[in-house]
Order: structure tokens, then sequence, then C-alpha cells
């Protein structure tokens, strides 16, 4: 009788919703469970682990479309919800892909057509209406919005959400946003759509975040730390909508890494809404792989199943590159096609000699590590990578002021005395806000301290509340008296407006890519009426060089992953270095 016997089986979700769990109920059964489950067509591989069997849960749609086995399944909400998941994106992703890229490249003409049936779409701009088509489009999982900084995804979403909402296809948007972008969201929402919805903020306290969940709001915004400590909350909630739940991921850079819990978290919570969306308009400012988990967000893994994406990031981008051009649910904008009254933009390095205390201290830091780095093997340097790193961003940040980590330092820096000058030139003669980034703590509070006459205000990690920053940016760009705005790139890098500024001043450089791309978007972005200037401070003859070549290598790098055909950024070095080039060329000698 054991042998005619169906073994049983449990069906859950694996680590994340791209994998399934079969567990036998008796441990006899696991072979016969295998043979039974790789004799079913269209299923790829069975691993065998501690915990249960794992296959793909793409895999596992032949068995839930009914094809015959020998086991009885047990399956768990979760695990039959992931599975039915992607059972309709495998229906559905030709056609929507098909009609997506229609609608793209036939622009507001084509998007038109599929928007017949709205009103009220005249405040958005030819692009907008494309996105909107794009977003709607009927049986769609979601899409990747990845317009450049400025041209107007929120105000995108918005009327997405509003489309959806008066087909009946919607009822309820969960919006997850970096702590800066979360105030955005309700004045948006009111600036284009009155009271029509009720929009909420989950923050502060735990029991504030019950409230509000359960306020019954239309939309509701929060973070990526709620997403993940009150993802049971959340998922409860959105359950209760089945498919007519919308999730948004804003700068979903955020969300790139699978291993980060915050990844997990989102990817779990997607799995209860019958759409997603991603917006960014730097998502792959590290790596190509940095796309991989947007877009599995999105389509439940269809640009990219099946593909094994390589470890190495030049071996990968073309992999990544060829994945999003064939099967890649989305949809990009730059600002110089859809914004074609925008000021252009220049770039220029100012290169700052070192003082003598501060030449010693970097010599004397970047010895130590040259020795250190050439007595360490590979396996010592992998385990100590981080102490490298924090010694690397030490040596950065003599670069930029050497009083915080040199005892005794008394010199100026000579950075704050090239922006003595180069301030009172532009706010003091000729009456321009300037913003200045810079990545340092102790940088900052000396920014903040040495020019005080120009009534800064500060956006940074030490400014927690929401209000405060918001009430730094009113000032900045409402209050005449005040000319200068002192921020981090890593917070306020990203959604705010800076435009009543046309030059920025970068006093160092962040150590990451995307908060430098995103901050460079704060004044060049819609509204800004006149040309754009970035001044870049670099210490002559440091890592600095380097790190500004990486940051804009990889600038140029994230581009092409995107198609973009837009040409590097003009600088009097590139345009005297082709110069150069070219005479040497023609044999024309030395230019003096």
């Amino acid at each position: 009788m054991n042998a005619l016997r169906a073994p049983v089986c449990d069906v859950r979700l694996g680590e994340t919703p791209d994998r399934l769990v079969v567990t036998p109920r008796a441990p006899d059964d696991v072979h016969r469970v295998v043979r039974a489950l790789r004799a079913v067509p269209d299923i790829g591989r069975v691993r065998v682990a501690a915990e249960g069997l794992s296959l793909a849960s793409t895999d596992a749609i032949a068995i839930l479309e009914g094809v015959p086995t020998t086991i009885d399944l047990r399956w768990s909400e979760e695990a039959r919800r992931a599975v039915e998941n992607r059972r309709q994106a495998v229906a559905s992703h030709s056609r929507v892909l098909r009609e997506a890229r229609a609608i793209a490249s036939g622009g507001r003409v084509t998007a038109e057509a599929y928007l017949a049936d709205v009103d009220g779409l005249e405040p958005l701009d030819d692009h907008q209406w494309a996105n909107v088509a794009a977003m709607t489009l009927p049986g769609s999982p979601g899409l990747c919005v990845f317009d450049e900084q400025g041209a107007g995804k929120t105000v995108t979403t918005i009327f997405g959400f509003d489309v959806l909402a008066s087909r009946g296809e919607t009822e309820f948007l969960l919006i997850i946003a970096p702590k800066s972008m979360i105030a955005e969201w309700p004045r948006d929402f009111e600036r284009f759509k009155g009271d029509l919805y009720r929009v909420a903020v989950a923050a502060g306290t735990r029991t504030e975040k019950r409230a509000v969940l359960r306020s019954g709001a239309n939309v509701i915004v929060t973070n990526f730390e709620t997403a993940i400590a009150a993802e049971p909350e959340l998922r409860a909630l959105l359950r209760r909508y089945g498919d007519r739940a919308m999730l948004v991921v804003d700068e979903s850079f955020f969300v790139k890494n699978l291993d980060a819990a915050r990844t997990r978290a989102i990817r779990r919570l997607r799995e209860w809404c019958g759409r997603a969306y991603v917006l960014c308009g730097t998502p792959a400012p590290n790596a190509p792989q940095d796309l991989v988990e947007q877009f599995n967000i999105v389509d439940f893994g269809m640009t990219f199943d099946g593909l094994d994406v390589p470890a190495d990031r030049s071996l990968a981008a073309p992999v990544v590159s060829r994945a999003i051009d064939e099967r890649g649910l989305f949809i990009r904008h730059l600002k110089a096609d859809v914004l074609p009254d925008l000021p252009g933009k220049r770039f220029h390095r100012v290169s700052i000699p070192m003082s003598p205390q501060q030449a010693t201290a970097y010599r004397a830091a970047l010895q130590d590590m040259i020795i250190d780095l050439r007595g360490t093997s590979d396996a010592a340097f992998r385990r100590r990578i981080a102490s490298f790193l924090a010694r690397r961003s030490a040596l950065l940040q003599i670069c930029s002021n050497a009083a915080a980590l040199v005892p005794g330092y008394t010199e100026t820096p000579p950075k704050l005395e090239a922006m003595d000058s180069l301030l009172e030139r532009l706010i003091g003669r000729e009456g321009e806000k300037v913003v200045v980034w810079s990545f340092y703590t102790a940088s900052i509070d000396a920014l903040i301290a040495r020019y005080a006459q120009y009534r800064p205000v500060r956006y940074d990690g030490t400014v927690a509340d929401v209000a405060e920053r918001r009430e730094s940016i009113r000032r900045f760009q409402e209050d005449d008296s005040t000319m200068l705005f002192v921020g981090n790139p890593a917070a306020a890098g990203a959604g705010i407006t800076l435009h009543r500024a046309r030059i920025a001043v970068y006093e160092s450089l962040s150590n990451q890519a995307a908060h430098y791309l995103q901050s460079l978007d704060r004044i060049h972005r819609r509204g800004q009426t006149r040309p754009v200037e970035y001044v870049v401070l670099l210490t002559a003859d440091s890592i600095e060089l380097a790190e500004y070549d990486r940051l804009t290598r990889k600038e140029m790098d994230a581009r092409d992953l995107l198609g973009d055909t837009t040409q590097p950024n003009v600088t009097r070095e590139v345009l005297l270095d082709e110069a150069l080039a070219a005479a040497e060329r023609i044999g024309l000698g030395p230019v003096e």
C-alpha cells in the first residue's frame, strides 16, 4: 500500500518568492518526490537541501496548471500566490512588452489612443502621457520608470494611479520611499488631485504607524525601514485589496541588493499587489547587477528568467543590457529630450594644493596603507576589506578637512580658503545662491560656522526631523537672505529641488555613485531658467582625482547600460586633452 500512496508534501516560499520549498512529510519520500518533480514537463533543476526540495517558482507553473503528478501537494497561501503571479506574468509579458515599446516610440500620439477614456490629463507633458499610458496597460504587472531626475516621475505616478482608480482596477496605493522623499508625495497629491484621495504618512511610533494602516487611507506613504519593521501589518493590509493594491518603490536603487533586508521585505510585499512600479533616475549607479532586483519587483523575474548574470561587472554589462533591451518592462526619458528649454550645464574642476600639515598627514596615512596592503595576502585582505576601505575614506577626509582626524592640526583647510574667495565672489559680489555638497560631518560643521554671514541652511544626517529638513529647503528656495545650502548628498541628494541656485560646489565627494549622481540634478531640473555650473574642488595629487574619475566613469557606464545617447559632461580638461591629442597627431609641436 505504501508504494501506491501519493507522498504528501508541504509547499511554501523559500527565502524569496522566486523559489519554492517542497517538504515531504515523510522523510523516506524524498527520492520519490524528486523523481516525480523531475518528470513534470517544463520543470528545471530541483535542488535538494536540508529544509526540503527547492525549485524555481516559475517552474511550478506547470504543476499549478494541472499537469498530473504522483505527489499530494499542500500549498501555503503565499506559495500558491507566488506561482499564480508568475503564471499571469508569463501569459501577459510578450503582449505588454510589445505595447509598452510601441507607446515609448510613438509618444503622446500613441498614448492618447490608450487613454481615450480618461479626462484630466492636460497638465501632463507629452512624455508623461506616454508614461501614464505604459503604466496603465491592461493586464500589465507594472513598469520600471527610469526617467532622468527632474523629468516628473512623481507626477506621472500620481496620474497613473488616478487612471487605474477611475477604471476600477486599483483601490489602494502603497508608496515606499526614502525618508527625504516622504513629505513630497502628500504635497504633490494635493497639488494635482486636491482632496480626491486620502493620503497618509505611516511614520512615528509603532502605534502611530498601526493607526495609519487602519485609517482607510487610499494612499499610504512610508519609508524603507517601516517596510521591514511593519511587514506583517503591511502584508495584511495589501491582502485585503486582492489584485487592486498597487505598490510604488521610489528611488528604487535602494533595493538593488537581494541580500538587503529591505529588498527581501519589499519582494514579499510585492506578491500581494496587482501592479508594482519602481521609480529611479539613476537605477544602476554602481554595477549592471543593480538593475536585476528592480526589474524582479515589477515583473516577477521575467526579464532575467533563466539568465546567469556574472558577478564580474564587465562580463555582466552585456548580459544585463541585452536582457533589458529584449525583455525589460521599462521606460526612460532624458531631460535633454523632454525638457528642451532646460538650460545647459558645465563642470569646472579646481585643483587645490595641499597645505604643509595636510600633506604630512596625507603622506603618512597613505604610506602606512601601502605598507599594510603589500604585507597582506589576498585572503587576509578579504577579511579586512572594511578596515582598508575605512582607511581610504580617511585619506579622502584629510583631503577635505584634516582637523577631524589629525591631532594638533592648526591650519585652515585649503579647501575652506578656496571657498572663501569663491563664495565671496559668487554670493558677495554676484548675488548668487550657492549649494555646497560635502560628505563629512566635520566639514559641514566647519562650513556652517565659517559662512554664517550667508545665513546657511543645513541638510544632512544630523538633521533628523522631517519638518526641519523641509524648512531648510523652503528657506533656501524662498528666503532671499538665505544664500547658502550646505548638504550631504547621502541625505539630500534625492528628491528635493534647489533650483533657486544655478551653482553647486562639491567640497568633498560621496563614496557612493548614486549619491553623487542624484545630487547633480537638485539644481538642474524643471523650473531652472539659467545655465547651471558645477565646481568640483579636488586636492592636487591625491586619490580624490581617481575618486572623481571613478564617479564620472560610473555615470557613463550606467547611461550606456540603459541605452542613453548622451555625450559626456564637457569640462575644460576634456576639451584641452582632446585638442592636445589632435595637435600631437598633426605634429603641431608644443603649444605654449
